[in-house]
């Protein structure tokens, strides 16, 4: 492998570190009636979320008047989060953020690694963001509407990134292996 090709090796963990930093960013967008009411991010979900101090207005008073006032809404919302207006924490999240750090370090040691944890990472990001959307139905808030927020959309195109770096990384030194050959095919 050529000096060029090992610096550009280095390079392909940066895209799947930067998934930390654009995790960081919101995660989902949670919406009533076209008004954004919060935006989590992935470590304010992976730690718990006390939805007192998330909620934006005018989805904030509502949940002070039905604290107050409607304790009966509050035991239907608390059959699906018992907490509730505390998020439990989601330590898989966690997990999330080790493979992206592995995608990393696997990329500098084996790229094909590094594509199938880098795809693990996004899957589960994904994935994760559905269950959240499913959390809301179970809930019965139908005017409640979760999205994906900026942070997945970044971090998903960081993974893309670096998957394709990845397989720029593979797939150079078998094009230099062909042209060998055929530089050596003519040279006969």
């Amino acid at each position: 492998m050529f000096k060029g090709m090992r610096l550009f090796k280095k390079l392909t963990a940066i895209p799947y570190l930067l998934v930390i930093v654009a995790l960081l960013m919101p995660l989902a967008n949670v919406s009533c009636a076209d008004d954004v009411i919060a935006e989590p991010n992935l470590y304010e979900l992976a730690s718990g979320l006390d939805l007192r101090q998330e909620l934006k207005q005018p989805a904030l008073g509502i949940l002070e008047k039905m604290e107050t006032g409607n304790p009966s809404a509050m035991e239907k919302f608390r059959q699906t989060m018992p907490h509730f207006p505390q998020m439990e924490p989601v330590p898989f999240l966690y997990v999330i953020l080790a493979g992206a750090v592995i995608a990393g370090l696997f990329a500098l040691i084996t790229p094909l690694g590094s594509i199938a944890m880098g795809m693990l990472t996004m899957v589960s990001l994904w994935f994760f963001l559905s269950k959240l959307a499913q959390i809301n139905s179970a809930m019965g808030m139908s005017l409640l509407k979760v999205e994906p927020g900026i942070g997945i959309h970044a971090a998903s195109f960081m993974i893309l990134i670096g998957t394709a770096m990845n397989l720029a990384t593979i797939i150079r030194p078998i094009v230099e292996e062909i042209k060998a050959k055929r530089a050596a095919k003519k040279k006969q």
